[in-house]
């Protein structure tokens, strides 16, 4: 994805939206798609290396919106902040912040963010096909097929204790690191040829 170096700027300056502000973006337009599953997806994408992204982006993210009406509108400028965030946050040097809730808080709602952030990067990942699937190493599989197994998270409501914090800590760190590496390691990759 190329882009200037203006809206590169721009797009710096605004800082990301958070949980909630995407998915009251996400809700008033009336999309299915939750954030963490948007950024999933975007962030599968760029991994994946597919192809004209932003058109995948669109075409899958866009397809039920109506962007003649203004919430349509406000809904697209916040994804498309979610995205470019994302793209441009593609550098080996800068941290991933999963679009999650918040709150440190096990809940229905945080453990559904998690197993929606992993439906979406698979999803996106996917789309990359066995191109994408022959760059990633060994420990990327693993990941892989760990990110496929958060999806069937159970999210019956859960008791908040400390214990139960320390173990979705321990997940959602275990996604940001390793997808970090798996992303590092892919498009360093690609660098090279």
């Amino acid at each position: 994805m190329k882009r200037s170096d203006k809206e590169m700027l721009a797009s710096d300056s605004v800082s990301s939206p958070d949980f909630h502000t995407v998915n009251t973006a996400l809700q008033g337009c009336g999309l299915t798609h939750g954030a963490a599953e948007a950024q999933g997806f975007a962030l599968g994408l760029l991994i994946a290396g597919v192809p004209e992204p932003e058109q995948a982006w669109r075409d899958e993210i866009y397809a039920e919106l109506d962007p003649s009406n203004d919430p349509g509108a406000e809904c697209r400028a916040v994804l498309d902040q979610v995205f470019d965030d994302i793209f441009a946050d593609s550098s080996p040097l800068q941290p991933l912040v999963l679009l999650l809730p918040q709150d440190i808080e096990v809940s229905s709602q945080r453990l559904a963010a998690v197993c929606e952030w992993c439906q979406g990067f698979l999803y996106g990942f996917g789309l990359g096909g066995e191109t994408a699937s022959a760059h990633v190493s060994q420990a990327g599989h693993e990941l892989l097929a760990d990110i496929a197994e958060f999806t069937r998270l159970d999210t019956a409501p859960i008791e908040n204790s400390s214990d139960n914090q320390a173990a979705l800590i321990e997940i959602e760190e275990y996604l940001r690191e390793g997808v970090m590496l798996m992303r590092d390691e892919i498009i360093q990759g690609r660098g090279d040829r």
